[in-house]
C-alpha cells in the first residue's frame, strides 16, 4: 500500500523494507545483509537509504521513492529462498557415498558375472546373478535415509510454528550442548507491567510518553501504554537516540530528557539512587534532575519452566544471559529452575560468554528477541529468535519460532534430536541391508525378482522409519 512519496517513520532495530531518501534525523545502519559489510554505516539527511538495511540507533523519517516490487531487498529475495535448499553435512555424506557406492556395486555386478562364467556357468545364468547384485543393491534406500528424515522434521516443526531458515540447522541444533536465553521477552512474557512510581518533581506526563514510545524496548513500551491510557497527547521530540540495554533520550525545545535504567542517568552525569531492589527500574529525567522512577515486574512464561526443565533432561545445560540487576535475574532464575545466570550485561559482554563458551568448545544455541540479544545471537552456533523480536534480532536468527511461545523452543530441540536420530537409523538400516543381501546376491541365492521386491522393501522401511517423527509427543502451548 505505500506509495512513492510517502514518509515513513522508522524507530531502532527495525529493517527497511522499501528503498527512499532520508528527509529527517540521521541513523547508523547494519549494511550486512545488501553488502557484507559489519561495520555500520551513518546516513543523514539526503542520503539514499535501501531495502535490506536495519536502523540500529535512532528514530528517522524517509521518503519512499519506489513501490515495494521495485525494492532491492525484492531482487534478492529469489537468492534468499534458494538458501533454504542448503543440504545438511550428514545428506551431502550420504549423497557422496551413494556416488562411490554405485561405482562399486557395477564393479561387484561386472567381477560377479565374470566370476560366475569362468566357473563353468552358462552366460545367461551368470548376466542373471550379476543383474540380481544390481538390483538388490540399488541405492535409493540409501539416498532416501536424510531427506525424508528432514523433510519430515522440518514439516513437524512448521505444524508446531519453528521455522527452520535452513535443513541444515536441524542436525547443527542436535548436537549442540549449552542453551543461552536472554530474559526479557524470552524467558519473561516481555510485558512488564508497572507495579509501583515515584513522583519526585511535577512534570508533563507529554514528554515522558513521547520520550518511552519510540522506544521498542519492553519497559518502555510499558510506560508508554500506561500515559497512552490516560489520552495524553504527544509532544514533537528532536534528536532522539536509543542506548543499547540503558534506556533513550531526545531534546524538547531546550531541555534533554532521558528514559532508562539508572547506569543511563549516571553516564550523563545525573544523580540517581535505587529505590526498587527487587523490581527493574525506569528513570525519567529532565535535564540534571530524576522526575520520577517507575518499578516494574516482569513474569515468567506460563510454560518456561517446564520447558526450560525438559530441555535440561535432554543433557542441554542452560544459562540464563540479562541486562537486568542481579537480584531480579535471580529472582527469574530461581523461578524457571536456571542454575547459571549472568547479570547486568551489556550486549558486547552477552556476545563474549557465548565465545567463550564456543571457544571451550561447547556447541551453543543462543535465544533471543531484542537488539541487545543481536550480537550474542550472531556469534552462536544456533540462533533462534522470537517472531515478535526486532527485525535486527529476526535477521541474524537460524530459527524463528513463530508464535513466540516458550514451549517452542522444547520442540524445537525435541524436533531436531528426533530427526537427526532417525537420519542416523536409516542410515544403519540402509548399510545393514546391503550388507546382508549384496553377499546373498553375489552368491546367487536371489533372483532379479525378490531382488526388486528386497530394494522396494528396504526404501518402504526407511520411509517408514521416518515417518516415526510425526510420532514424536511434543508439549501443547499453554
Amino acid at each position: 500500500e505505500v506509495k512513492s512519496g510517502d514518509i515513513i517513520e522508522v524507530k531502532a532495530g527495525e529493517k527497511i523494507v522499501i528503498d527512499g531518501i532520508m528527509t529527517q534525523g540521521g541513523s547508523s545502519f547494519d549494511t550486512s545483509s545488501l553488502t557484507g559489510e559489519s561495520t555500520p554505516i551513518y546516513l543523514k539527511e539526503g542520503d539514499k537509504i535501501l531495502s535490506g538495511y536495519i536502523a540500529l540507533d535512532t528514530v528517522f523519517r524517509y521518503q519512499v521513492i519506489c513501490d515495494v516490487n521495485s525494492s532491492i531487498l525484492s531482487k534478492i529475495t529469489s537468492l534468499l529462498e534458494d538458501s533454504m535448499n542448503k543440504k545438511p553435512k550428514i545428506e551431502k555424506l550420504a549423497n557422496l557415498v551413494s556416488g562411490y557406492f554405485s561405482t562399486a556395486i557395477l564393479l561387484f555386478s561386472v567381477g560377479t558375472l565374470l566370476f560366475w562364467y569362468f566357473r563353468g556357468a552358462s552366460f545367461e545364468h551368470s548376466l542373471i546373478v550379476a543383474i540380481s547384485v544390481i538390483v538388490i543393491a540399488c541405492p535409493c534406500a540409501l539416498g532416501l535415509a536424510t531427506p525424508v528424515s528432514t523433510l519430515v522434521g522440518l514439516g513437524m516443526a512448521a505444524k508446531k510454528g519453528i521455522l527452520f531458515k535452513e535443513s541444515s540447522f536441524l542436525e547443527t541444533m542436535a548436537k549442540c550442548d549449552v542453551l543461552m536465553l536472554d530474559k526479557t521477552g524470552t524467558i519473561t512474557s516481555g510485558e512488564p507491567k508497572i507495579v509501583e512510581k515515584i513522583y519526585l518533581k511535577e512534570f508533563d506526563t507529554a514528554l515522558l510518553y513521547s520520550l518511552s514510545s519510540h522506544s521498542t524496548h519492553p519497559i518502555s513500551k510499558a510506560i508508554a501504554e500506561c500515559f497512552a491510557e490516560e489520552k495524553v497527547n504527544a509532544k514533537e521530540l528532536q534528536e532522539i537516540k536509543s542506548i543499547e540495554a540503558k534506556g533513550i533520550k531526545a531534546r524538547y525545545n531546550k531541555h534533554m530528557l532521558y528514559g532508562g535504567s539508572q547506569s543511563l542517568l549516571q553516564e550523563n552525569g545525573i544523580k540517581c539512587d535505587s529505590q526498587f531492589h527487587n523490581f527493574s527500574e525506569y528513570y525519567f529525567a529532565i535535564d540534571d534532575e530524576v522526575v520520577a522512577i517507575f518499578a516494574l515486574e516482569d513474569v515468567p512464561r506460563v510454560d518456561a519452566k517446564e520447558s526450560i526443565e525438559g530441555i535440561k533432561k535432554l543433557g542441554i545445560k542452560v544459562v540464563m544471559l540479562t541486562g537486568d540487576n542481579k537480584k531480579v535475574a535471580e529472582k527469574i532464575s530461581h523461578l524457571v529452575g536456571i542454575d547459571t545466570f549472568y547479570a547486568s550485561l551489556l550486549p558486547q559482554n552477552k556476545a563474549k560468554i557465548v565465545e567463550e563458551a564456543r571457544n571451550e568448545g561447547k556447541r551453543v544455541v543462543m535465544t533471543g528477541d531484542g537488539i541487545n540479544d543481536a550480537l550474542a545471537l550472531s556469534k552462536s552456533e544456533i540462533a533462534i529468535t522470537l517472531g515478535s523480536g526486532a527485525d535486527i534480532a529476526l535477521n541474524v536468527s537460524d530459527v524463528v519460532l513463530i508464535n513466540s511461545s516458550f514451549d517452542a523452543l522444547y520442540s524445537a530441540f525435541l524436533i531436531s534430536k528426533k530427526t537427526y536420530r532417525t537420519i542416523r537409523e536409516n542410515l544403519f538400516l540402509s548399510f545393514l541391508y546391503n550388507a546382508i543381501t549384496i553377499p546373498l546376491a553375489m552368491a546367487g541365492h536371489v533372483i532379479p525378482l525378490f531382488a526388486a521386491l528386497s530394494m522396494s522393501l528396504s526404501s518402504l522401511i526407511v520411509v517408514g522409519n521416518a515417518m516415526r517423527i510425526n510420532l514424536l509427543k511434543l508439549p501443547k502451548k499453554k
